[in-house]
């Protein structure tokens, strides 16, 4: 049986009238909750499921079913008396808060045990074990806040004012978490401050007297500040991590350790975007790369005279920028990513990169910019994600006024898998094509298309790199013209990507989840076993 006091203090509780202003508040904060769950709940999916289209359906789809069944949980509770009512409202977001606080640290225990689920199975399980259930709570909270503003008949008017304020908070909260607060301050703070704020004010508001309930809060806060702590020390291990940020643009780290292959080893160093492999390179002579691809641009810049004009999309760690210097190439480069050339030339050796970048998207600034370029370097191939709009008929068609007459474009592509029909890889040639460019395709081992292809485009039938080299190192030892490594790429279909059918996504959606399922297995499981943070 209830001592009678505390069913006597329950009662007071609930007894007592709550200003609207008060509601509204928590309205607000409700709302900017739901969208810094939202947003960090997918920068958290990114180091351990990348950003493809499927990481981000998946997220809309958890947070938007999650907000759906609350809704509908909400307005049956919202039929209870008074009383009732209020105790559920208390209650839920008391639970809602307290699984936004302890996020980090519960997202990333349930990840570190889905790794060995194939890629969608772990994604779903993850999101509806970390993602749901603080989601289903915040779409419990509004119908109850409606019920109660709405006493007098005025449901309406308290409906509209309850969606408006917990919006509008979650707009400011998505605007200051996006481009102030993650960059900042990483991931896991903002779950932690947000979702203390949230238990703090239900307890100011719907239960002042709660003050033990309030003093349980400390309990949550322990293991999320101790994630928060230990996330930032130093790595004792097999990595050794120089640089570490969460931002818009992804995760981004740099770190050092030893690789081995064929009993040789080499001290590498190697930039991680949202854990793809950006740039790898020897730490000992950053003109080495462990990225096969980058032997190819080196034989094409190598045939470039002095002086030439060149345009980079796509810095990275400056692997290819690199290159340009060294052959005396004045160049620009497109990057999104603000923080990539400050990284490429304090931790990669470049020179040049910070004064050189425009930090943009490359399809805007090929759609504004009035230079003209002998060489034109698409280099934004990462991982999983596609860059579609820029490998799109009018992409290209608009790329031909930036260059010289004997210009030339130079696209690294993905590779042909085993099994494969190869369609983006056919569609990409209709596409320049049809943009009216003479396109040739390469291949990093002579014969087959199964690794990287990389598309020369030309507007006219331009074959003086035929006699540039590849250079022969310890790790590529194949030094042949690009000549042998020719390989004609016949299409057979007719799929033409545009900027109205970005078909792209859809045609490499098996390698994706590959690609992925193969990262997760390779080196996601060793990141996690060395103590390698996987977010902040």
């Amino acid at each position: 049986m209830k001592n009678q006091s505390t069913v006597n203090s329950t009662a007071a509780s609930a007894a007592v009238p709550v200003n609207n202003q008060a509601l509204l508040a928590l309205s607000f904060i409700e709302g900017c909750s739901v969208m810094v769950a939202e947003l960090a709940g997918g920068k958290m999916l990114a180091p351990y499921y990348g950003t493809s289209l499927y990481v981000w359906a998946s997220t809309l789809a958890i947070t938007l079913g999650g907000l759906t069944l609350g809704y509908y949980l909400g307005g049956e509770w919202s039929k209870k008396d008074l009383a009732a009512r209020r105790k559920k409202l208390f209650r839920t977001i008391a639970v809602a808060s307290a699984l936004v606080v302890i996020m980090p640290v519960w997202a990333n225990f349930i990840m570190e045990r889905t790794l060995d689920m194939n890629f969608l199975t772990g994604l779903v399980m993850s999101q509806l074990m970390f993602l749901f259930p603080p989601i289903l709570g915040m779409g419990i909270v509004s119908p109850l806040l409606i019920s109660l503003l709405g006493e007098n008949n005025n449901s309406g008017k308290a409906a509209g004012l309850v969606y408006a304020v917990s919006t509008l908070g979650g707009v400011i909260a998505t605007l200051l978490t996006g481009f102030f607060l993650v960059p900042v301050l990483g991931i896991a703070i903002p779950c932690v401050v947000i979702g203390s704020l949230l238990f703090l004010l239900n307890i100011f508001i719907l239960r002042p007297g709660k003050k033990i309930v309030a003093a349980g809060l400390l309990l949550l806060l322990l293991p999320s500040l101790y994630f928060v702590k230990t996330s930032r020390e130093e790595v004792d291990g097999k990595y050794k991590i120089l640089y570490h940020t969460e931002g818009m643009m992804g995760q981004v780290k740099v770190m050092d350790f030893t690789y081995t292959v064929a009993n040789k080893q080499y001290e590498s160093r190697t930039m991680l975007v949202n854990n793809n492999w950006q740039t790898w390179v020897d730490r000992g002579n950053f003109d080495f790369s462990f990225l096969y691809y980058t032997r190819f641009t080196k034989a094409v810049i190598s045939t470039m005279p002095a002086g030439s004009r060149a345009l980079l999309i796509g810095l990275g760690g400056g692997t290819v920028a690199k290159q340009l210097e060294h052959n005396n190439v004045d160049y620009d480069v497109v990057e999104i990513d603000g923080r990539l050339p400050m990284l490429a030339e304090k931790y990669f050796g470049l020179k040049h990169a910070v004064e050189n970048t425009v930090i943009d998207d490359g399809r805007h600034y090929i759609n504004v910019c009035k230079k003209k370029y002998d060489l034109i370097i698409i280099d934004a191939l990462l991982g999983d994600k596609v860059p579609s709009h820029l490998l799109s008929v009018e992409s290209f068609t608009k790329l031909k006024t930036l260059l010289n007459p004997d210009g030339k474009v130079f696209v690294e592509f993905d590779g042909i898998p085993d099994g494969s029909e190869g369609i983006a890889q056919k569609a990409l040639a209709n596409t320049v094509k049809k943009a009216g460019y003479y396109y040739r395709t390469y291949t990093i081992l002579p014969g087959t298309f199964k690794y990287d292809i990389m598309y020369v485009l030309t507007l006219n039938n331009n074959t003086s790199y035929d006699s540039a080299q590849t250079v022969a190192d310890s790790y590529f030892p194949i030094a042949q013209s690009l000549k042998k490594f020719e390989m004609p790429l016949n299409s057979d279909v007719e799929t033409v990507i545009t900027d109205d059918n970005p078909s792209l996504d859809y045609f490499l959606r098996e390698r994706k989840l590959a690609f992925r399922e193969a990262e997760m297995n390779e080196h996601l499981q060793d990141f996690t076993d060395e103590g390698v943070p996987m977010f902040r």
